[in-house]
């Protein structure tokens, strides 16, 4: 069942107490894929693990600034960064795994609050 949206224009819709919220204008990806959006003048990149949750984080790697929308791909429940292999998790935790599995850890991403709501994906203003 889809989450009821009241009050929704095209663009942005007021959620009360839980603050104000605004449609991306982004096909949905499906498990396992990225695209790229914007909100304002921010880049981003919207993604989906394999597993189906969307998750929506600045489009630029903090590492040396790929585009992660661009040169970034799933795997699993994380996205990767394809130029240097540095790896964030859906709450924004940066991580590099060597060859042997050991994770080390790396620079942070800014993640935005989402929902998915009647086929498209909302993300939370922030001021």
């Amino acid at each position: 069942m889809s989450e009821a949206v009241v009050g929704q224009s095209k663009e942005r819709s007021s959620h009360g107490p839980d603050g104000d919220w605004e449609a991306l204008e982004v096909e949905p990806p499906g498990p396992g894929s990225v695209a790229e959006a914007a909100l304002g003048v921010e880049d981003l990149v919207v993604w989906r693990t394999a597993l189906g949750e969307v998750c929506v984080m600045e489009a630029r790697c903090p590492h040396q600034w790929s585009h992660l929308a661009q040169e970034g791909s799933v795997d699993g429940e994380e996205l990767v960064c394809l130029a240097h292999f540095w790896r964030f998790t859906t709450s924004g935790e940066g991580w590099k795994a060597n060859m042997g599995g050991r994770r080390d850890r790396k620079g942070d991403i800014d993640v935005h609050p989402c929902r998915e709501v009647d086929g498209r994906i909302w993300v939370r203003r922030t001021a």
